[in-house]
């Protein structure tokens, strides 16, 4: 069945089209226009709409860079349905390289905003009436908080079943579950325009993360395919299924010092490891060890070598060893992609 007209920021967007829409966003005091880019690609035929979006937090790079590779991808030009790509949700952020937004606000926790609320509220409410009303699913790209790196993962909600089939599509090594009560995810699984939504995450705020960035660009492409947008498939080894996270902590400091941290990302510790060691920072001989409380892999690290007591050194997700071997086979099987040689 053909695919009907589309209509953003009061522009129509026939089938078989793909176009760039410079969406207008709520004025700063410079007076200077500032404008979203957002690409879309108008199918010919009818099918899914899928919001890929990245930079929420305009520090966040790697959802940039996937994008950018995602979009030359030739295989999109004969696409099912309609996709939608805002590769910097918070373009304020970006130009300052800051997580926020001018009124210091999280653009994340303000959805669906409102139009004569904060500043923050009035973007999110511009979104949310020009984009997220003809979604019919959601990819949101992540990176970690300053200084944080994540081993890529997947986070959704498990309990919408259509997000966790999303999850498990995209072949991120973990899968963790989230019952936030904010933010998009919270607002596109709110009942009763419930949409599957994933969050993917990887890396560390500023820093583009090679290897992250290569599971983005083929993992948004699996999706695409399991939710019949695309027949291409994908070339390649083979890539283990999702590990579904029951349980995950966050391993802070006992004392403020110089931090050492012993493991990389995607790492299988035991209950007992010794995961770091702080030094007392003036030079004395004082120094204290950190252990793992449970069984699991480092799925995020502080890269900061200096830390206070209480900030956080490591996360680790709760799983047992053999799974663990198989999140360590993923990790191995995953090269830097050249072009989109690797898809068929």
């Amino acid at each position: 069945m053909k695919n009907p007209p589309l209509k953003i920021s009061n522009i129509t967007i026939q089938p078989g089209e793909r176009i760039t829409v410079a969406l207008p966003t709520p004025e700063i005091y410079t007076c200077a226009p500032i404008y979203i880019p957002i690409h879309i690609l108008h199918g010919k035929k009818q099918g899914p709409t899928l919001l890929v979006c990245g930079a929420i937090h305009g520090d966040e790079i790697n959802g940039v860079a996937i994008i950018q590779r995602f979009l030359k991808l030739r295989m999109l030009h004969s696409i099912r349905g309609t996709l939608i790509v805002i590769p910097t949700m918070n373009i304020y952020g970006m130009i300052t390289m800051s997580r926020n937004l001018p009124d210091r606000r999280d653009l994340e926790g303000s959805f669906p905003g409102s139009k004569t609320g904060s500043f923050a509220s009035r973007l999110a409410n511009l979104l949310t009436e020009e984009i997220f009303q003809h979604i019919t699913h959601c990819i949101d790209l992540h990176t970690g908080e300053p200084h944080i790196a994540k081993f890529p993962q997947i986070i959704t909600s498990t309990e919408n079943l259509e997000s966790k089939q999303l999850a498990y599509h995209f072949k991120a090594p973990v899968i963790l579950n989230t019952q936030d009560s904010k933010g998009l995810l919270w607002l596109l699984h709110k009942e009763p325009t419930s949409i599957p939504t994933i969050i993917y995450e990887t890396g560390e705020a500023l820093r583009l993360d090679f290897r992250g960035i290569h599971l983005g660009v083929r993992g948004i492409v699996r999706v695409m395919k399991n939710i019949g947008m695309l027949t291409s498939s994908i070339k390649g080894a083979k890539i283990p299924s999702s590990i579904l996270i029951d349980s995950e902590t966050w391993v802070r400091a006992p004392s403020s010092g110089l931090c050492e941290v012993f493991h990389k990302l995607g790492t299988f510790v035991k209950k007992g490891t010794r995961l770091a060691k702080i030094f007392d920072p003036f030079g004395t001989e004082q120094r204290e060890e950190v252990f793992s409380p449970v069984d699991g892999i480092v799925i995020a690290r502080n890269h900061l070598p200096i830390i206070n007591e209480g900030e956080p050194i490591v996360q680790i997700a709760e799983i047992r060893e053999p799974a663990a071997e198989k999140v360590q086979t993923w990790t191995s099987d995953i090269q830097e992609e050249k072009g989109d040689v690797f898809f068929e």
